[in-house]
């Protein structure tokens, strides 16, 4: 049985309000990935002064891509779970690497939050109000 093809409509049991919340965190990862684009050296910064992030240099290019292709996904509510699932790593590094160590500039609290709503969204998915619910194909019940 494919994924795309359940006996039951995911969106049912997600209250309505919560697409609020995934517009929301998209957005949030949207904005974070502009700031990056604009302001290449924070992520240089922010590796450097890892101790552990030093010998994985070869991200650095790659997250703000991440952070925004997977945001555009959670706010239109399309593949909203892997879109939350890719999003973990990245935000647990941000919280427990960049954000815990430089706790003058940081926004801890913001990311943790993040952190938190993107594993939420990769339990609960997209909702009622998304693409996933949109294209979902119910099983004919024989």
């Amino acid at each position: 049985m494919g994924l795309l093809h359940q006996t039951y409509q995911t969106g049912e049991n997600v209250p309505r309000w919560i697409f609020i919340l995934r517009i929301v965190v998209g957005l949030s990862l949207i904005l974070k990935a502009y700031h990056f684009f604009q302001n290449e050296q924070i992520l240089g910064n922010a590796f450097a002064g890892s101790g552990f992030l030093n010998s994985t240099n070869f991200l650095i290019p790659l997250i703000p891509w991440v952070n925004l292709i997977g945001g555009i996904l959670l706010v239109v509510g399309l593949f909203t779970r892997l879109a939350a699932l890719v999003q973990i790593p990245l935000m647990f590094g941000a919280v427990l690497f960049v954000n815990l160590k430089d706790t003058a500039t940081a926004d801890l609290p913001f990311s943790f939050l993040i952190l938190v709503l993107v594993i939420v969204f990769s339990f609960v998915g997209g909702g009622y109000m998304s693409l996933d619910n949109a294209y979902r194909k119910p099983l004919a019940k024989a």
